[in-house]
């Protein structure tokens, strides 16, 4: 059965925003962590707040100058990797390799995980990475913690309905002061 990763930078505080010059640069470091993950991962889920950001953002790192060789890698592998935008409103993606899902959340995730494959990983925004949470069908967190308090926005945690026991895999401090914790979920 494939796994479902959620893979989130945080702030120490558990924050997570669409603002973010708190976020730590990525290093060569964090960027070979991020894929050795990604080599298991064939799926990539999204809400639809964050897919125009983020479609804009690798589209422009294949076709203008200026990306770094690790953003031209990730954005050639986003290029190939199916995405699901999940939206009750976004008519297109503008991408061809993804599509929009407005089905039932939970249903859709017990599907694609019982298909055959890779892992599947949630890449965000903030409130659709809770909702995934809600499902209880999480199977691995990857949380990025950032060394910064921000004491205000919106938390990855204040909209959890659901209690998940965890238990930690790895601890990986990066160069550029980011502690990545990998947790599996307990059953």
């Amino acid at each position: 059965m494939r796994k479902i990763i959620l893979s989130m930078n945080t702030s120490v505080d558990g924050i997570v925003s669409d603002e973010l010059s708190w976020m730590k640069p990525d290093t060569d470091q964090s960027w070979n962590s991020l894929f050795e993950m990604l080599a298991e991962v064939d799926l990539l889920l999204l809400g639809s707040g964050m897919w125009p950001g983020y479609s804009d953002y690798w589209k422009k790192a294949l076709e203008q100058n200026g990306f770094t060789p690790n953003e031209i890698k990730y954005a050639q592998y986003a290029e190939k990797t199916r995405h699901v935008v999940f939206s009750a409103v976004l008519q297109e993606t503008g991408w061809a390799n993804t599509i929009i899902e407005r089905g039932d959340l939970k249903q859709y995730i017990q599907q694609l995980k019982s298909e055959s494959g890779k892992n599947i990983q949630i890449v965000g925004g903030g409130k659709f990475a809770t909702a995934c949470l809600n499902t209880g069908l999480v199977d691995e967190y990857r949380i990025m913690i950032n060394p910064v308090l921000l004491g205000k926005g919106s938390s990855l945690y204040t909209h959890l309905t659901t209690s998940h026991e965890l238990e930690c895999f790895k601890v990986e401090p990066m160069d550029n002061g980011v502690i990545i914790l990998s947790y599996r979920q307990l059953t």
